[in-house]
């Protein structure tokens, strides 16, 4: 049975229960460049802390929860994070995968979600088919599109809507609840992360590079600070005497923080200097 949710208002805080459960806090309304929305990780904010810690699920991904901290680290770490109020529509999770990209790490999670079998009881009005996700009208996401997706979970970017307010509480208190759906969020980026790594090696960059080098290169094709010319960006780097600063470097200095941020938390786990990348194995070695 479908678990019902009542979304209560405080100012411009919300929280909903579930099944008259006790209350949990969604998120905060905020305006940015004409849109509005919800995000709910800020300085005080009383949303559950629930924090991606790689010590707890390396007996089951190995080396790849290490490789995806950093990143982890720069994007709030909550795996409750949610924001609804930029070009994205929708991002969610402690790696803030986005809605707006089609066949994207926001949708390729959202799959995984709805192919678990609790799904009907967060989401009885979707379904998989085809591999596809399905509202009541049909298809929400193509290969070249997802702005049917966007207009489920956030209808009218310049307003906070109901809809938004119950997709918020739906995604959180099943994260919140739920270890495996927890589980899909790790996958989803460990996934991701590989694609980055299959992308830098087909263009034969990494081979024999540390995993720090290599982390930063998956950071910036996560985040999109590269821009364009990300992989003219990242050869240069690579070539010269310091590739790991060189790369660190790479985007405008409206990113220093970030930087920072991964730049320390790289440099804290002794595994990033000792793996390296092999392009026979296709992994860290």
């Amino acid at each position: 049975m479908a678990i019902r949710f009542d979304i209560i208002r405080d100012g411009r805080d919300y929280w909903a229960t579930a099944d008259n459960g006790p209350r949990f806090y969604i998120g905060r309304r905020v305006s940015y460049e004409g849109r509005v929305g919800l995000y709910n990780i800020f300085p005080g904010s009383p949303l559950q802390k629930l924090d991606y810690d790689p010590k707890n699920y390396a007996s089951q991904f190995g080396f790849w929860v290490q490789f995806i901290n950093p990143t982890a680290g720069c994007e709030g770490r909550n795996f409750l994070t949610l924001n609804s109020y930029d070009r994205a529509g929708y991002t969610f999770g402690f790696g803030q995968f986005a809605a707006h990209v089609p066949d994207g790490d926001f949708v390729r999670w959202f799959r995984a979600l709805l192919a678990r079998p609790e799904a009907a009881d967060y989401f009885a009005d979707l379904s998989l088919v085809n591999g596809r996700i399905h509202g009541a009208a049909g298809p929400l996401e193509t290969a070249g599109s997802t702005a049917a997706l966007m207009a489920y979970f956030n209808p009218a970017p310049d307003k906070l809507d109901d809809a938004e307010l119950w997709a918020a509480a739906r995604l959180i208190h099943w994260t919140a609840n739920n270890r495996p759906a927890r589980l899909a969020q790790i996958a989803q980026m460990i996934e991701s992360f590989r694609g980055y790594m299959g992308r830098a090696d087909r263009r034969g960059l990494i081979d024999g590079q540390r995993a720090a080098a290599c982390c930063v290169i998956a950071d910036l094709l996560h985040h999109g600070r590269g821009g364009r010319n990300v992989w003219s960006s990242v050869s240069r780097a690579l070539a010269s005497n310091d590739p790991f600063e060189a790369l660190i470097a790479i985007g405008s200095t409206q990113w220093a923080e970030r930087k920072a941020t991964l730049r320390r938390l790289i440099l804290a786990d002794p595994q990033m200097q000792a793996r390296r990348w092999s392009a026979s194995a296709g992994d860290f070695a």
